[in-house]
């Protein structure tokens, strides 16, 4: 086990979660963001009801953050762990080693929950670096694909059904 000490998160780490999230978006953003849904999900994880946040860095100044939410998958009753980020601030020389340890800390979770772990990568920036980091790390079991990316966001869905 690596010696980059991850905790979970506190609200103190509100403002830079928010920031990763902002991060992130621009990274592999497919959709809008919406800073209600970003400020809920952040919220049910410092209550850890549903979820955890694991965080690299002092209190109030996370570097690096991972989002796991307790789910189920459509066609199952079963219960899984699911990775909904792994992101790690620049500068670049510490990624590989903070992302690693995030990997670290789900699988720890995962076997503490004594549930299954399921991570993706859905990103725009850097894929095959982080495909090669997390086929170290775990199992792999399929892929992501895209179709009409440039689609706005399903809006004229919403519009429809209201």
């Amino acid at each position: 086990m690596s010696d980059i000490a991850v905790r979970i998160a506190t609200p103190e780490d509100v403002d830079g979660l928010i920031e990763h999230c902002r991060l992130l978006h621009g990274e592999n953003g497919l959709f809008g963001l919406s800073d209600r849904k970003v400020a809920y999900l952040l919220d049910k994880g410092f209550r850890q009801e549903g979820a955890i946040i694991g965080v690299i860095g002092d209190e109030g100044s996370p570097k690096a953050s991972i989002y796991l939410s307790v789910e189920q998958p459509y066609y199952s009753e079963d219960w899984h762990l699911m990775e909904l980020w792994n992101f790690v601030m620049p500068p670049r020389a510490h990624r590989a080693g903070h992302a690693k340890r995030l990997i670290e800390f789900a699988k720890y979770c995962s076997d503490e929950m004594q549930l299954p772990l399921v991570i993706g990568i859905l990103s725009n920036q850097r894929v095959e670096a982080k495909v090669r980091l997390y086929e170290r790390q775990l199992e792999k079991a399929g892929v992501f694909f895209v179709h009409n990316r440039n689609c706005a966001s399903g809006t004229a869905w919403s519009r429809a059904e209201n």
